[in-house]
């Protein structure tokens, strides 16, 4: 038996979630991939991995196994990228964690160029709203939105974002259109529950920065579902232009207290300080770089 490919296959049944998606992720079949996890364990003289109608499960051992394996595979990936790369190839594998709402409508295309750049480089992205520990969980790069914490990581701006309070026009017909920000407080206003400042929104009012806390009647962790819940006139929606915008071209949305010009947050990347930085890396920062310095101009940016 291949021990390589049988440490590969068991991280893929895993990190996929079964052996059905870890076999299309390799391109094998069930059969076989079963097998490699069978044999594994039989070699090993331990199970890895629990096994039910629905569900895999890993044991202490396979828990054990896959943080040693992944270390392993992750060396040698790391390994055979270096030498490549001292050829002037741009090859290996690059994880990145980025919000999901802004992967999939912004990020996708910057990263579709890249590929088509330098398709030796293998991307794992992971969409998730969650704010990730780019160490402790093995990320090469992040997209944060607004405030960063102080960190030693480095931090290099990709754009600036608009934000917007939007309602829809059933809404508005029903419950008034606000003109001040005071007058916010007569309204149902939707909170997104991962900002970092809790309910509160911001605004410049006379000049000066203003802050609005409000108690939600609706808390979500998603931007996309908030920005549904207010299409649906569930109440008013403090989101980024890239969301808010569309929907209003399409008349679902209207932006409300334009006069009170919302800040807008950066959007940065972030990766760690390293004295050779790879060159797959410095290649996806320079592409996603380059990709919002061109996009700046677009509607809904700035």
């Amino acid at each position: 038996m291949d021990r390589l490919q049988a440490m590969q296959t068991f991280r893929a049944v895993v990190e996929a979630g079964g052996f059905a998606a870890g076999a299309r992720k390799l391109g094998f079949s069930n059969a076989m991939v079963s097998k490699q996890v069978a044999r594994l364990e039989a070699q090993l003289g331990v199970r890895l991995l629990t096994r039910t109608t629905r569900r895999l499960q890993l044991t202490a051992e396979g828990e054990r196994y896959l943080k040693g394996a992944g270390r392993l595979l992750d060396e040698l990936c790391e390994l055979e990228a270096g030498l490549g790369e001292q050829r002037g190839e741009v090859r290996g594998r690059l994880r990145l964690s980025a919000p999901l709402d802004f992967g999939v409508r912004e990020l996708m295309p910057a990263l579709q160029a890249f590929e088509h750049r330098h398709p030796a480089v293998q991307l794992d992205v992971v969409l998730e709203d969650r704010r990730v520990d780019l160490l402790a969980e093995d990320f090469d790069l992040a997209v944060r939105i607004g405030e960063l914490e102080d960190s030693s990581l480095i931090a290099r701006r990709l754009m600036t974002m608009p934000m917007y309070v939007y309602a829809a026009p059933a809404y508005l017909a029903e419950h008034g259109r606000p003109r001040h920000p005071d007058e916010l407080r007569g309204h149902r206003c939707l909170h997104y529950s991962l900002q970092r400042a809790g309910p509160s929104w911001n605004f410049q009012v006379d000049g000066k920065p203003y802050r609005y806390r409000f108690r939600p009647v609706l808390s979500c962790n998603n931007g996309r579902a908030l920005t549904e819940a207010a299409i649906r006139g569930m109440g008013l929606v403090y989101k980024p232009a890239f969301l808010g915008e569309p929907e209003v071209a399409r008349g679902r949305l209207s932006r409300v207290l334009e006069a009170f010009v919302t800040p807008p947050v950066g959007v940065n990347l972030l990766y760690a300080d390293r004295q050779l930085m790879p060159a797959r890396l410095q290649a996806l920062v320079e592409t996603l770089i380059g990709h919002f310095d061109e996009e700046a101009a677009c509607p809904g940016r700035s």
